[in-house]
């Protein structure tokens, strides 16, 4: 079975080893049960950037590598009410489990509990739920997202106690637990590591426009930036060209999240500053592999127990959360063949 690079012995060993052990141990029901077709429903926040496009490619050919049936992926264009209609529909169909990137990461539980009411099992991926039971989430450690950017610009800056400035937040959904958790942990750690160096944030919503526009006014209002952070990708090259036109290219370090192909070349070439590599593939094989074990009825994952993606089960407000590991990638390391961004050759 041909897997992605990036912990893809690890994960294909430990979703091997929880299938085999679930089969022995559940008999002829078990195996009844695993020969059924299973209807896998995919409701997604969105999918117009080039990250979310190719988890749409990963997720598709993993589902048909695990024998699943996908109904959707369904975009919900960041609208919390136009998923949870989504949502009904998948319900009213009866599918067998629901794979969620929800769009407001409070706002999902109404639809968590409809789905519950039908023993139909959610597991979320890329975003977890602020509460609620989830079979599984699966996502990177978001904190440690934003964290590792402000330590980056605090070091472009002088990495001093007493470096001084301005750095500036382009901030995603802050009803999604990970624009949150991004924005969180970048003021935190930059308040540990440059704790006289002034974040200024702004609200994108995951705008792209709206990102470039925010950037543009940092760059026009503090004379003294000394990085931007932006939650997400899309916008690099709208705020390259700002910064350039500003003529800071040299002083202001771009810094984004994501990890995608067009990233990758923008480090190379000297544009892009870094940028977080989610591993985009390891959502797509892992969030389908839970949406399985859910469907065939197996127990949630256990806090503390080794989750499928070779980290450790967290508990995520209520939830177990398989924490995958995520890559701060910079000149240093854009041509690792374990990033995706450098393999992924989908449209």
């Amino acid at each position: 079975m041909k897997r992605r690079a990036l912990g893809s012995l690890i994960a294909v060993a430990g979703l091997s080893a929880v299938l085999m052990a679930s089969a022995s141990s559940a008999g002829a029901t078990s195996a009844h049960a695993a020969s059924k077709k299973i209807v896998v429903g995919v409701s997604l926040a969105g999918y117009s950037t080039g990250f979310w496009a190719a988890y749409v490619q990963y997720e598709k050919g993993f589902a048909k590598t695990d024998g699943l049936t996908l109904d959707g992926p369904v975009s919900s264009n960041g609208s919390a009410a136009t998923q949870a209609q989504n949502i009904q529909t998948f319900i009213n169909q009866k599918v067998n489990v629901l794979l969620v990137n929800p769009v407001d990461s409070a706002a999902i539980a109404t639809s968590d509990q409809l789905a519950a009411a039908h023993h139909i099992p959610v597991v979320m991926m890329d975003v977890g739920p602020v509460s609620g039971h989830i079979y599984a989430v699966v996502r990177a450690n978001n904190l440690t997202i934003g964290a590792e950017a402000a330590k980056y610009i605090c070091n472009s800056a002088g990495g001093k106690s007493t470096t001084t400035g301005t750095a500036a937040v382009l901030q995603g959904d802050l009803a999604s637990i990970n624009g949150l958790d991004r924005s969180n942990g970048f003021i935190n750690e930059m308040g540990t590591v440059c704790p006289e160096i002034h974040v200024v944030t702004y609200p994108t919503l995951w705008d792209a426009a709206t990102a470039v526009s925010d950037a543009t006014t940092a760059l026009n209002a503090y004379s003294d930036l000394k990085g931007i952070y932006c939650s997400f990708s899309g916008p690099d090259q709208g705020i390259i060209n700002a910064i350039s036109a500003a003529g800071k290219s040299a002083t202001v370090p771009l810094v984004e999240t994501d990890g995608v192909p067009a990233e990758m070349a923008l480090i190379r070439n000297g544009s892009l500053a870094a940028a977080v590599s989610q591993p985009v593939n390891l959502y797509a094989e892992e969030g389908l592999a839970y949406a399985k074990l859910a469907a065939l009825g197996k127990p949630k994952p256990k806090t503390g127990a080794k989750g499928l993606g070779g980290g450790t089960i967290v508990n995520l407000n209520g939830s177990p959360e398989d924490a995958l590991p995520s890559i701060f990638v910079t000149k240093a390391n854009v041509n690792d063949k374990a990033l995706w961004g450098n393999t992924y050759t989908g449209p």
